[in-house]
């Protein structure tokens, strides 16, 4: 009985073996082969700055889901794409290595369209790639040389040298242009005799009396011109700015009894010009002829017996 069931025992074991283990197998094939699923996995472990390397996309999508024609792949920003293909069941994506450090995707993702037309997203996770040096595995040892030698280049300056000469020989020739004709003003000026201030004076009241700008109701206008002018025969014939300064400022700086003459003329032209006060024909030419007077009395004519022809000194 007991060599036997010896027989026997061996014979059941191995029966139940071969019913259990088929099913099992198959279990395993359908979890396997079931429901969509994202595998990430690079070519390689390591590589040098400067390599390319391959990332693999393995992907199993639903029934009826597919791609599109630029599936949108998540998790490999920042990173540089050489290029992709794209394939049933796999996507490959070259990259370059251009960092140094650790070298690492993020979670990578796949977009897809399921059967109703719905985005959808496979995931899975990063993958890592250990970046190794080009200089060995010492590099503060590796001694760098150059890929060429020292190549001569022409200086820079060179090269804007015509354009630096061209720009001073204009400046050049400005500048001697410029010196001929300050010179040859300076020489008219030195021929042309200076019009001595009480002929100036007197000349140009006799032309603004000629305008006739008081008869023809200017009185403003005639007095204004009036008071400039002797204000500069005044600041001419005793130094000091009298065109700058009020008419009580030039009192002040009147000490010849003279001047006050002068001095009522324009106290008489700010009445005009400033308070609309307008006097008589009469008393306007009473003042022209004291203006006259008080010119001539100092000029040097008085003093040399004879004025100087302005047309006699230009031809000296």
């Amino acid at each position: 009985m007991r060599n036997t069931f010896k027989i026997i025992y061996p014979l059941i074991v191995g029966m139940l073996l071969c019913i259990v283990q088929p099913v099992t197998l198959w279990s395993q094939d359908d979890i396997k082969d079931s429901g969509p699923a994202l595998s990430a996995s690079l070519d390689r472990d390591s590589a040098r700055v400067g390599g390319i390397v391959e990332l693999s996309l393995k992907y199993r999508l639903p029934e009826g889901a597919h791609l599109t024609a630029e599936p949108e792949i998540k998790g490999i920003e920042g990173l540089t794409t050489v290029d992709r293909q794209i394939g049933p069941g796999q996507i490959r994506i070259r990259l370059l290595v251009d960092q140094l450090g650790p070298w690492k995707t993020r979670a990578l993702s796949l977009g897809y369209l399921d059967k109703e037309g719905k985005s959808q997203v496979l995931t899975t996770g990063p993958v890592l790639l250990t970046v190794t040096s080009n200089l060995g595995d010492r590099p503060a040892e590796a001694e760098l040389k150059p890929i060429q030698g020292i190549i001569p280049i022409r200086p820079l300056w060179l090269k804007y040298l015509p354009w630096s000469a061209g720009l001073l020989g204009i400046l050049l020739i400005m500048s001697v242009l410029f010196w001929w004709y300050k010179r040859g003003r300076r020489e008219k000026s030195s021929i042309i005799p200076q019009i001595p201030p009480y002929i100036r004076a007197r000349k140009e009241i006799e032309e603004l009396d000629a305008q006739r700008l008081f008869e023809k109701g200017h009185a403003k206008r005639f007095y204004f011109r009036f008071s400039e002018i002797l204000r500069k025969y005044l600041g001419s014939l005793r130094g000091f700015p009298a065109v700058e300064l009020t008419t009580e400022e030039i009192a002040r700086c009147i000490d010849r009894e003279q001047d006050r003459d002068l001095l009522a003329l324009l106290r008489q032209a700010d009445l005009v010009k400033f308070a609309d006060r307008i006097p008589t024909p009469a008393r306007k030419e009473e003042e022209v002829k004291t203006a006259l007077s008080y010119i001539h009395e100092t000029s040097p004519v008085l003093e040399t017996g004879h004025e100087t022809d302005v047309s006699e000194g230009m031809a000296q």
